[in-house]
């Protein structure tokens, strides 16, 4: 019996398998990927000077939008898969034949060159983030900065304004204007800066949304790539959203901590709030400890007034001041409080619910600025110091102006 069932179970086994050769010598069975590959696909190779985002629709067409070898492309195609081979065509005349892989819903490769393993890699993309990075934000960590704040607007028009240190162009920039475009999670801008000049002028990002990500509010990070010595580097920037209309009527915000970068000045060393100081090698630490000293804080009782506080040898001193806000802009008219001081310019960002309070300060503001406060302490500890004396005032501005040649201060008020 057990033989019997033995040889039995062998013959079938032969003749399935012959009845198989027989019947299953046709060609690979299609899967078929039309349903899989509609929506929105970005690619990013910086290695290849290339970036592309397909929206693809169920009949296979397709609108392209990519960067190749500095130069903005923006095109309708197709694409069909069969049998694990790809057909891609773009309309401008640009067709691609080769390997088909696919994880469903989260990335697909095409493959150019078996040899060199020659691949395009695309992401599938949930949400278009075209709508949600408009807005204006701020910088609250870099990869490529250690310190230093910069503010970006994307505008609905696709007009973009950056203030803020540069690192890779060494320099602060003021409003400067570029122009983008957002397909899915794929950002491309084009700088207009003399900064790109023989170079591409077009930057990629990938970005990242998070609505309410930080408890300050919505959280975006722009990720991008660049190749060094056939290296690929990258770098990320997270941004919080904030406010384009400043609300200060009734708040009140105490010193937290500063941020310091594009520092340059002389190495000569100067009395600088009672600390000695050389600009050459300034850093953040140092500003700080004088920050912190004077224990500053603003108040806003109305929209036309600030309450500036600070502490000297452990006695409070209270400054009420007109205040001028355009914008994010406010302008604190000192001099209507003692005509000899200077009016002093700070670009303001408040977050979601108002608990935080961005200052950003550039070289001239920081001189009058700080002016002004060596102006107070040294009246306030020298009785013969005359703080009405223009001339007097003019010679503290000179003498900081001179030491400092750059610098961009980010304050963060809570």
């Amino acid at each position: 019996m057990k033989n019997f069932k033995f040889w039995t179970m062998a013959l079938l086994a032969v003749l399935g398998f012959a009845s198989c050769s027989e019947e299953c010598n046709h060609d690979f069975i299609e899967y078929d990927h039309s349903k899989d590959l509609v929506g929105t696909w970005t690619c990013i190779e910086p290695e290849n000077e290339f970036a592309e985002a397909l929206v693809i629709k169920a009949d296979g067409t397709m609108e392209v939008t990519g960067v190749a070898n500095g130069e903005l492309y923006e095109t309708t195609g197709t694409i069909r898969v069969k049998n694990n081979k790809v057909f891609y065509k773009q309309d401008n005349g640009d067709e691609f034949e080769g390997r088909f892989e696919m994880v469903a819903g989260e990335t697909f490769s095409l493959v150019f060159d078996d040899e060199l393993d020659m691949r395009f890699t695309y992401h599938y993309c949930k949400n278009d983030l075209a709508d949600e990075v408009v807005g204006m934000w701020v910088c609250t960590h870099s990869t490529l900065v250690d310190e230093g704040m910069s503010i970006n607007t994307y505008q609905a028009d696709g007009k973009a304004l950056f203030t803020g240190f540069v690192p890779w162009g060494n320099c602060y920039m003021m409003n400067a204007e570029s122009t983008y475009k957002v397909i899915g999670d794929l950002m491309i801008q084009k700088l207009t800066s003399d900064l790109v000049e023989g170079t591409s002028p077009y930057m990629i990002f990938r970005l990242d949304y998070a609505p309410d990500g930080s408890e300050y509010g919505d959280v975006l990070t722009n990720t991008s790539y660049i190749v060094d010595g056939g290296e690929v580097i990258e770098s990320s920037v997270s941004m919080i959203r904030v406010k384009q209309n400043l609300n200060l009527v009734g708040k009140k915000y105490s010193y937290n901590n500063v941020y310091l970068s594009n520092v340059e000045g002389s190495d000569k060393e100067i009395n600088f709030m009672g600390y000695k100081f050389t600009f050459a090698d300034m850093d953040g630490s140092r500003l700080e400890m004088v920050m912190k000293s004077a224990l500053f804080g603003f108040e806003f009782p109305d929209a036309n007034t600030v309450s500036y506080t600070y502490q000297l040898n452990g006695i409070s001193e209270t400054y009420t001041l007109p205040i001028v806000v355009e914008g994010n802009k406010i302008t604190f008219k000192v001099s209507a409080k003692v005509p000899s001081l200077k009016d002093v310019v700070f670009y303001a960002f408040q977050d979601a619910d108002d608990s935080q309070l961005h200052l950003y300060i550039h070289q001239s503001s920081f001189v009058s600025f700080f002016t002004n406060m060596q102006a107070i302490m040294a009246a306030a500890v020298d009785p013969a110091f005359d703080i009405t004396n223009p001339a007097a005032i003019d010679a503290i501005y000179n003498e900081i102006d001179a030491a400092v040649e750059s610098i961009n201060l980010s304050v963060v008020m809570k």
